[in-house]
């Protein structure tokens, strides 16, 4: 193709004039202008490059010919990283000072300085109301262009969004905030600019017009028609052409008309404009040649990279966002719900929503980031890209393809930190199935169950086979002898005889509360009778258990445990189905504690609270009830762990920036100090108060020396030689010694002293002491979900048994001893006993960070990634069954049948 180069009619990238002829006109003009003129908040979010610089430029222009002052802020200028709250906002100030020609009016920096005894955002709020309103005497709209660039700040600018809104509240008052109104302009959705979500009353989001900024149409498009007029007659089809292969994307519709008009065929320079016989072939070929093919290399203005930038950036979204993309190119139907994976496509400007639902924005996006693109950028994302290919082309029924073993463990590795597509969650379950599924899991672990008891029931049959011998020998000695054999012989054969029955009654509770559970979880229980009819075997089992361990204390003791499982499994089930009435529910709690993930949970040792931390630097107090009772600002960017003291008289923070710092439970700062160099991830009290222990990134650990107030009293007794992030740090329940645990799961045990008195036999990655002053043990956890109960006194190891996580986070001890709660990426925390039987099994909707158990160990605080906090009820024997029976004795058809099941518990 020959094409020549000639003078262009169109812009490619910036801003367009106020007056450039090619400038084309969108219903967002008048929505935009006509909000911002009645006095609304306004703002355009969007993806880059459809032309909201313009947009900006030309509603300025004509607010300003109605007599409205304006300021047009480019909030990148200020800067962001390394940037001060104090800095960033006398940079708004300075800005403000100098569009609205103020400086005759004040000198800024005298009236910053004056006012240091305020906050940054209070000192511009103030300077908006007695100096901008007090001297501009018209109307006012501020103009925020780049507001995306707040995320890339050090602190958050929930303060300055709040600010905005604290400006339309404040018309309620004062009138003369009635000629104030903003406009915010950037790419980037609301929930990203809002860190903190609970602030819903401070947000201006939920009062403001958001302006929806589309694509041009064929009619608003006419003007770019009339460069193309130069070059043929056929302008509108050739116009029409560009529309369909740029969907009206702005910048890609200027810039293929400029190609157009500068590289026109020969044949249309000497005025045969008609001679263009077929607009559709040459368009297509312009952007084949010019455009699409070796794209990188003609992508100037850089367009195509910004996108492609976005789409590939490396974050925990990457793989669902771009399953997401490859659903689109599918033609998969995919409703808009404003999910984070969707509203960061949408931003890219790859995807766009038309008549409800979301599809490719336009041909040359789809042929540049074609399906083989985004097939070949997953199969280098993930470690099991050709098993998923393989197995998802069989319509999942190959499973040969499923991983095991190690493989299967790299994958649960690589997956931990990912939101997944709907292919790879289906993909790695299915192969977590093969090995323990929902199902499966259960039989084996029943069958394991089973099988132990009866080699219990075989040992016991032989002892008591052994005793009737023993006892026939002895025939023939003497009357006194053989008296005396025969009392010990059959003492010994009742003993036998016993333990043979009660390992035969734990396989029937064991496998019956085993069979009540698969029947819960099959695929072909969605019905409540089905579950009804679970529970009521579930309820049979568990009396029958009930009975068998005579309400005897001891957890670990118990010869079966399946009927607890069950029964709380199957509540669970019925309770989500809103069958259960409000009395009768598992007791849940649930309540959104911060912005972001919640790093830390803790539970008071002498009251009805809990505390929280977040990435969002907030502490907040709350009671059992999910009402907040304080929170303040830890200052310290991000909080990765508090904790009470033991009396619970004050809490400590661990923070990113280093500092561990003391605080009353009103939120009052009690001292403050540099614990380590870097990121404080785990803090740890000694018993007695006297010593506080503190651990971070950069192989950091050390025990701090305390005094009452409390505050750091002397130097500090280093912990040296770890291997980079030292995930934890705790104290022996008595105070003695010190664990740690580092980035390469390694466990150190270190005196008071600083010494190193022992490295454990293991590589795990939590680690927890029981409370139980009796037991005297502790606990830890293996990557793949294998746990060790150890020795406290010799430090070795006791006993050990497989979870059924592949990818466990921690382990927590409850207070009595009793149980052990371990997390795993599943979004899951199972309870066991400490004979490595699972007693429960929770469920939630986020992957679980930590978690807490209260003082009385009847609850556990859950802290999710993002931002929800769980109390959940973690019920006996007893509870369990009488929440059971009062649900099934209360429907009419199970009333006889319940009844006669648990009217020995009067229940």
């Amino acid at each position: 193709m020959d094409f020549t180069t000639k003078p262009s009619y169109y812009q490619v990238g910036g801003s367009l004039g106020t007056n450039a002829p090619n400038y084309v006109k969108r219903q967002a003009d008048d929505d935009f202008y006509n909000g911002l003129k009645a006095g609304e908040f306004c703002y355009v979010l969007n993806s880059r490059q459809m032309g909201k610089s313009s947009l900006q430029v030309r509603t300025i222009q004509r607010l300003r010919d109605e007599g409205i002052a304006c300021a047009a802020i480019d909030i990148s200028e200020i800067g962001n990283r390394s940037v001060t709250p104090e800095q960033w906002y006398a940079g708004l100030l300075r800005i403000l000072e100098n569009n609205f020609n103020l400086s005759d009016v004040v000198n800024v920096r005298t009236w910053w300085r004056d006012r240091n005894f305020l906050s940054p955002v209070q000192r511009l709020s103030e300077f908006i109301e007695t100096v901008l309103l007090a001297n501009i005497s018209s109307n006012i709209v501020i103009f925020i262009d780049e507001i995306d660039s707040i995320l890339a700040l050090d602190f958050p600018a929930d303060d300055f969004l709040a600010l905005i809104r604290s400006c339309y509240n404040k018309r309620a008052n004062n009138p003369e905030f009635d000629r104030l109104t903003w406009a915010l302009l950037g790419v980037a959705s609301p929930a990203d600019l809002c860190r903190d979500k609970n602030l819903s009353s401070s947000t201006p989001f939920n009062i403001g017009r958001a302006i929806e900024l589309t694509g041009f149409d064929e009619t608003e498009a006419q003007p770019l028609a009339a460069g193309l007029a130069e070059l043929t007659d056929q302008s509108g089809e050739v116009l029409k052409e560009v529309l369909y292969w740029t969907g009206g994307q702005p910048f890609l519709t200027q810039k293929l008309c400029k190609l157009l008009f500068e590289n026109a065929p020969p044949a249309c320079q000497g005025g045969e404009q008609d001679r263009i016989q077929n607009p559709q072939a040459w368009v297509e070929e312009v952007v084949r040649l010019k455009i699409v093919d070796n794209w990188e290399s003609q992508d100037v203005p850089e367009h195509l990279s910004t996108i492609r930038d976005r789409l590939f950036k490396e974050n925990q979204r990457i793989v669902r966002r771009l399953g997401l993309y490859q659903q689109i190119l599918q033609k998969v139907e995919i409703v808009p719900d404003r999910s984070a994976e969707q509203m960061e496509l949408r931003l890219t400007g790859l995807i766009v929503k038309r008549r409800e639902k979301l599809t490719i924005s336009n041909p040359i996006y789809q042929a540049v980031f074609n399906k083989n693109l985004i097939a070949q950028k997953l199969e280098k994302l993930s470690p099991y890209s050709e098993a998923i290919k393989v197995w998802l082309n069989s319509n999942c029924e190959d499973n040969s393809q499923l991983l095991r073993g190690d493989n299967l463990h790299s994958a649960l590795v690589w997956a931990s930190d990912k939101s997944l597509r709907n292919e790879d969650f289906q993909f790695l379950t299915a192969s977590q199935r093969m090995i323990f599924s929902d199902q499966n899991q259960l039989l084996q672990a029943a069958t394991l169950e089973t099988k132990k008891a009866a080699r219990d029931a075989e040992t016991a049959l032989i002892e008591a086979d052994a005793a009737k011998h023993k006892a026939q020998q002895w025939i023939g000695i003497g009357s006194a002898v053989l008296a005396a054999s025969l009392i010990g012989a059959i003492g010994f054969s009742t003993l036998a005889y016993q333990r043979f029955k009660l390992a035969q009654a734990s396989i029937e509770i064991e496998q019956n509360g085993s069979d009540a559970l698969l029947l819960a979880v099959s695929q072909k229980t969605d019905n409540s009778q089905a579950l009804s009819e679970a529970l009521l075997r579930a309820i049979a089992s568990g009396e029958k258990l009930k009975t068998l361990v005579n309400n005897k204390p001891n957890l670990e003791q118990y010869p079966a445990t399946r009927p607890l499982l069950a029964l709380q499994i199957i509540l669970d089930k019925i309770s989500k189905k809103q069958q259960i009435k409000a009395s009768s529910l598992p007791h849940l709690v649930k309540w959104q504690a911060h912005a972001g993930a919640v790093t830390s949970v803790s539970f008071s040792p002498d009251r009805q609270i809990l505390a929280t931390a977040g990435i969002d630097d907030q502490v907040r107090i709350w009671n059992f009830s999910g009402s907040k009772i304080a929170e303040w600002k830890a200052l310290q960017q991000s909080v990765n762990m508090v904790s009470f003291s033991p009396d619970g008289k004050f809490l400590a923070t661990a923070g990113k920036d280093g500092t561990v710092k003391f605080w009353n439970l009103s939120g009052k700062n009690i001292s403050s100090f540099q614990a380590i160099k870097g990121s404080v991830t785990s803090i740890s009290f000694s018993p007695d108060d006297k010593f506080l222990a503190a651990a971070g990134i950069d192989s950091n650990a050390a025990i701090l020396p305390l005094s009452k107030q409390p505050k750091v009293i002397s130097s500090i007794v280093k912990l040296p030689g770890h291997n980079g992030l030292v995930r934890s740090v705790n104290f022996s329940p008595k105070g003695d010694f010190v664990t740690t645990l580092d980035g390469k799961s390694t466990v150190r045990i270190w005196n008071l002293s600083g010494q190193l008195e022992k490295i454990l036999p293991v590589q795990a990655i939590g680690i927890s002491f029981s409370p139980a002053k009796q037991q005297y043990r502790f606990a830890t956890v293996t990557f793949n979900g294998k746990v060790g109960l150890w020795n406290l006194s010799e430090k070795e190891l006791m006993n050990e048994f497989q979870t059924l996580h592949f990818d466990a986070k921690s382990i927590s001890f409850s207070p009595d001893g009793e149980r052990l709660a371990t997390v795993g990426i599943d979004k899951t925390v199972r309870l066991w006993n400490l004979a490595g039987r699972q007693v429960a099994q929770f469920e939630f909707e986020e992957n679980v960070v930590s978690v807490g158990w209260s003082r009385d160990g009847k609850q556990i605080a859950v802290a999710g990634s993002n931002g929800t906090v769980w109390l959940r009820q973690v019920e006996g024997l007893a509870e369990l069954l009488k929440q059971s029976c009062n649900f099934l004795g209360s429907k009419p058809e199970y009333f006889r049948r319940v009844s006669t099941i648990c009217k020995q518990s009067n229940y």
